[in-house]
């Protein structure tokens, strides 16, 4: 039985907690919240229950891992406390941190003790972009490829008349604590994902709209080239549909849609998601030449979250981190990734190559 500790309980535990119901060997042994609300769970699963992480990971010495599933703001710090109190085996959602001076930090630790760290992004164990992965060299040289998200948001004239002065309503809506605005939140997801997929980035070009600030982008447009030669273009944003009647239901509740296409010299490719948490169906394309026509799935998104924590529960077994897993390096990267793009966005779309120091 794989003992787990878990820093924070909020929304992104509940997917969490998802995964761990349908898994039998991982048993949450502690949970650490600021929000007593958040007891509850703990209650439900029988953990003990701390109002301060530090806490947590000073007294439970004998878990097999950590799960940080904190505010963006906490991570780097959360990550770095709990690797200088012992703990061997973290789990930290993503982003890794809220920037790449930030992101770089945890990486030092990691390299000088020889933790096992994977950073949270659970899209590498989405079974439709996994079949995308393993038919890409069925499609033959790749010509083209599409990243989108489009989410359901509130006209920006309409927020930044209701915000005048008022303080953010909770972190994630706050760009100093979060990181960033759409970029931060979901454009992180598929950085990771493309770079899974097609391999590391290599420079960025990009143009962005911004919503009360200018670290609070909420339209994304760039465009990604890979050390491979594979030019990615990357559409993303939050859409006003909520305007158009309380009647109208856009890809389901909450309105969401996400997809990556892949054209190549000898198939096509094409994964469609209509849930970011994935409680609902999503569909995959395959249409190979010599095929009389497309082949289509339908596939359970959910089973993201449980093979990640399935993953992450064998690398606490065996000390070795899973190969579909994010390193801490490839969380690094992504916050790499997104922050020239910031960086080429205040050059007016110039193409920028990226600068790594890991």
């Amino acid at each position: 039985m794989v003992k787990l500790g878990f820093l924070g309980a909020g929304i992104i535990s509940e997917c969490h907690f998802y995964a761990v119901d349908k898994l039998k060997d991982i048993q949450i042994s502690a949970i650490a919240s600021s929000d007593k609300a958040e007891e509850n769970a703990a209650k439900k699963y029988g953990a003990r229950f701390y109002s301060d992480y530090r806490e947590l990971l000073d007294r439970e010495k004998d878990l097999d891992g950590v799960v940080i599933a904190l505010p963006n703001f906490m991570h780097c710090e959360a990550s770095e406390y709990a690797i200088n109190s012992g703990h061997k085996n973290i789990f930290c959602e993503k982003p890794l941190a809220r920037n790449p001076a930030e992101a770089g930090k945890v990486v030092k630790l990691v390299k000088e003790t020889g933790v096992l760290f994977q950073t949270g992004y659970m899209k590498r164990f989405n079974p439709g972009f996994q079949m995308m992965k393993e038919s890409l060299p069925e499609i033959g040289e790749i010509e083209f490829v599409t990243s989108g998200i489009f989410g359901a948001s509130t006209d920006p004239e309409i927020v930044r008349k209701n915000a005048n002065n008022k303080k953010h309503d909770t972190w994630h809506n706050d760009p100093v604590l979060s990181g960033g605005g759409f970029l931060a939140h979901s454009g992180s997801h598929h950085v990771d994902l493309l770079r899974y997929l097609f391999g590391d980035i290599k420079s960025v070009e990009c143009k962005l709209r911004f919503l009360l600030s200018d670290n609070d982008e909420y339209f994304v447009n760039g465009t990604l080239h890979t050390n491979d030669g594979v030019e990615i273009t990357m559409r993303q944003g939050r859409v006003d549909v909520g305007s158009l009647g309380p009647g109208w239901e856009p890809y389901r509740q909450p309105a969401w849609n996400e997809f990556i296409e892949v054209i190549g010299t000898k198939g096509y490719l094409r994964a469609d998601n209509p849930n970011w948490r994935g409680w609902d169906v999503m569909k995959f394309t395959r249409w190979i030449s010599g095929m009389a026509g497309p082949e289509v799935k339908q596939l359970d998104c959910a089973e993201q979250w449980v093979n990640e924590f399935a993953a992450f529960a064998e690398s606490c077994k065996t000390g070795k981190l899973s190969g579909r897993a994010s390193t801490v390096v490839d969380g690094y990267r992504a916050d790499c990734v997104l922050d020239r793009m910031r960086c080429s966005d205040r050059q007016k779309g110039a193409l920028l190559e990226m600068k790594y120091e890991w």
